[in-house]
This record gives C-alpha cells, sequence and structure tokens, in this order.
C-alpha cells in the first residue's frame, strides 16, 4: 500500500500542535475494513481523533435483513470496550469522547439501497446509530444516479429518492451527496429543507475525476448550511503512486476561497490494505469499471498526516478558529442542527 509518506518526527499527533491540542479532530468517513476495526480505531485515538464514522452498508451489499445485523454486532462489539470507545448518537457523545480521551464511533451508509422501497428502515436506522447516507454509490439505484454511471446517463433524483430525503429530513439522518451524479446532487440538495453533505468529494476544478464535484455543488452544498469532507484517495487527485501533503493543502485552500473555511471538513476514506485487497476480489479484479479505481496498490492520505497538515496550514496563516472548525467543529456544527 503507497501512503503519504510526509515526515512526522515532529508531528505525530494533535498533542505536538499547542494551538490545536484541545481541539476536536473528526474523520467523517472510514470505510469498516473486514477485520482490525478495534485496532485501527485506537491507533486514530492514539493521532489524536475523537471521531469516526464507519459505512456499514454500501448499494451492492446492503440486504435490509444483513445491514440490521452487521448493525447489532458493531454496536455489540465496540460496547465491550467502553474505556476505549463510545458509541455515537449524539454530538455530545463526541465531545464526550474528546473530554474522557475516548474515540466516538457512529455509522453512515454508502449508497440507499439497505432502505429498500420502505422508508420505514430510515427512522430505524437512525435508532442504530446511522447518521448520514449516500444517495447512491457510484451506480443508477431507485434513489438517483451514481456519479459513475451519470458519465452516460444522470436521470436525477426519483420521485421516491424525494420521498427519501423528506424521511430522513423527518428522522434527523443527514443527506450525504458523495458517490452520486451531479444532477442527483443537485435535486437532493433542493430538496432537503435541512443543511446537505459531501462527506468525501474533492474538487473537479482541481483533477477531472467523477467522483469530484463541480463548483456550483460545492457552493450548492456551503449553500444549505452544510460541509465538504476533504478525500485523501490518490486517484481521486490524480496522485495514485502517494499522496503529497501538499496536494491536499491545495484542495483545502481551493475549497476556501470558493465558499469558506466553514464548510470544509475531514473525509479521508483511507482503506486498510486489507480492506483494498478484499474490496479488489469483491469485484474480481473488475475496479476500474466498478469504482473507478486502478490495480493495487492504491494510495491513501494516512489519517497520521493530518496533524502535520493543520501544522502547515497554521505556517499558512490559518487561524487556530478555522482550522478548529476544518478538524471537526463545522461537521459538528451541522450535525447538531440535524440529527435528533
Amino acid at each position: 500500500m503507497n501512503m503519504a509518506t510526509a515526515d512526522q518526527t515532529t508531528i505525530a499527533s494533535l498533542a505536538d500542535i499547542p494551538q490545536l491540542a484541545e481541539a476536536i479532530l473528526c474523520d467523517m468517513l472510514f470505510p469498516s475494513p473486514p477485520t482490525d476495526v478495534e485496532e485501527e480505531l485506537l491507533a486514530r485515538r492514539q493521532t489524536g481523533y475523537s471521531y469516526t464514522s464507519l459505512t456499514l452498508a454500501q448499494d451492492n451489499e446492503a440486504a435490509p435483513s444483513q445491514v440490521y445485523a452487521t448493525l447489532a454486532k458493531m454496536r455489540h462489539s465496540l460496547s465491550l470496550h467502553p474505556d476505549d470507545f463510545i458509541v455515537v448518537d449524539s454530538v455530545d457523545d463526541i465531545r464526550e469522547a474528546k473530554r474522557t480521551g475516548k474515540i466516538g464511533v457512529g455509522f453512515h451508509f454508502q449508497g440507499s439501497e439497505a432502505v429498500g422501497r420502505d422508508l420505514a428502515n430510515v427512522g430505524a436506522y437512525y435508532k442504530l446509530g446511522v447518521r448520514w447516507m449516500l444517495m447512491a454509490y457510484n451506480f443508477q439505484n431507485n434513489v438517483g444516479t451514481g456519479c459513475i454511471e451519470a458519465q452516460k446517463n444522470d436521470g436525477g433524483l426519483s420521485a421516491f429518492g424525494r420521498d427519501l430525503v423528506a424521511e430522513m429530513n423527518r428522522v434527523g439522518m443527514l443527506v450525504d451527496c458523495s458517490h452520486s451524479g451531479y444532477r442527483t446532487t443537485m435535486d437532493a440538495m433542493e430538496a432537503s429543507t435541512q443543511a446537505c453533505i459531501f462527506s468525501h468529494s474533492n474538487p473537479r476544478a482541481l483533477y477531472d475525476h467523477p467522483r469530484n464535484i463541480r463548483d456550483d455543488q460545492i457552493k450548492a452544498c456551503a449553500a444549505t448550511g452544510g460541509v465538504i469532507g476533504v478525500n485523501g484517495v490518490g486517484q481521486f487527485i490524480g496522485e495514485p503512486g502517494g499522496v503529497k501533503v501538499d496536494t491536499i493543502i491545495a484542495i483545502i485552500d481551493y475549497m476556501a476561497d470558493l465558499v469558506g473555511p466553514q464548510h470544509i471538513a475531514l473525509g479521508l476514506d483511507y482503506m486498510t490494505p486489507g480492506h483494498c485487497e478484499a474490496l479488489y476480489n469483491f469485484y474480481k479484479g473488475n475496479v476500474a469499471k466498478k469504482i473507478g479505481m486502478p490495480e493495487l496498490p492504491w494510495a491513501f492520505l494516512s489519517p497520521a498526516t493530518v496533524p502535520l497538515i493543520l501544522d502547515k496550514l497554521l505556517a499558512k496563516g490559518y487561524s487556530a478558529e478555522d482550522l478548529r472548525g476544518i478538524m471537526g467543529e463545522n461537521f459538528l456544527r451541522v450535525a447538531g442542527a440535524v440529527w435528533k
């Protein structure tokens, strides 16, 4: 696995940056690895993270019975280690994780197939800790068109999709537009009465990849009051051989100039080597067509690199308040307004 290889001898954790040591560090999106989830979460806690959200379903494997079982097992597994983890149901839980030196863990779905055609599932999933859900994962589903399929045909949000957005608004689940086609995202943000997010998407103006989003999508998200999570996948930023810290800083600079730092968050989308191999095998090597990724190995920004990025942003002139927002407070503002 190729990772960012920046020198971390002096900036190994959030504790090394006095201006930010008491801030809350969140990663909005962590695809749950098939093994060693707890170990990966504890490594993030050591870096200084107080929160991350695990992908517990995506459209290609989202039978409701399977999804409910996965949620129950994950909640149970984390609850066995109360000294390390807090299962997050509220923003207060995240702040408590920071206060007590634990890491808060939440859940989300990449795609909406887990709902099936029964909107009653939305509230049930919410009660089990699912705090946001993508409209579509790369391809067409009952709700809308994914970003890969939208290159040829983007049908926008379906009538059922509009009903889904309304139900998500009602129960307090965030509408997430990452991985969805242009028309689908614009329709979803127009339909929503609450702030929306792109949990892990980067500007297409900087690198033209279907997983990235246009300036008007970024502006529309900001207009809802939402946030865009900076994605650290090398293939999506033109660095499949290894992600450079300066590239991530350039992404943050671009979005800060476009909509202000108050609409930026972190959604790194980091996958472990074992998870990459499992996903590659699941698609039988046909990953370029299915998820827009090349042959292995895949490059990611390591979550452990974020303290170094923050230190460099401070040196560039970002205020500590702006950086506390990007680190987590912007996301917490949106979650606090939408979650119920």
